[in-house]
């Protein structure tokens, strides 16, 4: 056996497999986030008498998802504006803003950046950092897809709907509402277009 043809030969052979799986990982098709139809919006109780609803109207974000199944190269992003909190009450909105809770003028904005992307059937479960109040902690969205297709205007669009929740003194926010004011629900609901 000619020991050297042989190793040239799987040398080349590593080269090309490392080539694929590197072409595999980046195949994952981008879609930029359309912020006309997609909204964040969040729940707590407040002083556990009622719950409170709000959203945030200025965000951004891409969504890297491969078909049909999870890749390496699945991502999502997704940066908020926190002035832009929406609790239809002025007022609130201006408390919320403060140093009691989203202290907006030091921590303008909250993002979160995912790690790991797990696709099983219709469930996707999106294990991220989210970062909030100048805190960043680990998160589990549990997401599902909508509907993909294209759209009228020739582009090609996909939707899905996240949800997750967090305690507000895990990230610093600990203006005492009451325990049962404690744990913050947002909701997703994204559309993004293919780049």
């Amino acid at each position: 056996m000619n020991y050297k043809n042989y190793f040239k030969s799987a040398m080349i052979g590593c080269v090309l497999s490392a080539g694929l799986l590197t072409s595999t990982a980046a195949t994952a098709d981008k879609y930029e986030i359309d912020l006309s139809h997609s909204f964040i919006e969040f729940g707590t109780m407040h002083l556990g008498f009622s719950i409170l609803k709000g959203r945030f109207n200025k965000f951004s974000g891409e969504v890297n998802f491969n078909e049909p199944s999870s890749s390496d190269a699945d991502s999502t992003t997704i940066e908020i504006d926190m002035t832009s909190v929406d609790s239809n009450w002025a007022a609130r909105d201006k408390h919320l803003r403060s140093a009691d809770f989203f202290d907006v003028d030091k921590y303008p904005t909250a993002k979160f950046v995912s790690k790991e992307v797990k696709v099983d059937s219709d469930k996707i479960t999106i294990i991220g950092d989210f970062t909030l109040h100048g805190t960043t902690k680990s998160i589990t969205i549990d997401a599902s897809k909508i509907a993909d297709g294209k759209d009228p205007w020739g582009g090609f669009r996909v939707g899905f709907k996240g949800d997750f929740s967090f305690n507000r003194s895990d990230f610093g926010v600990s203006k005492n509402l009451g325990p049962k004011s404690e744990k913050v629900d947002i909701s997703l609901y994204i559309e993004a277009v293919k780049k």
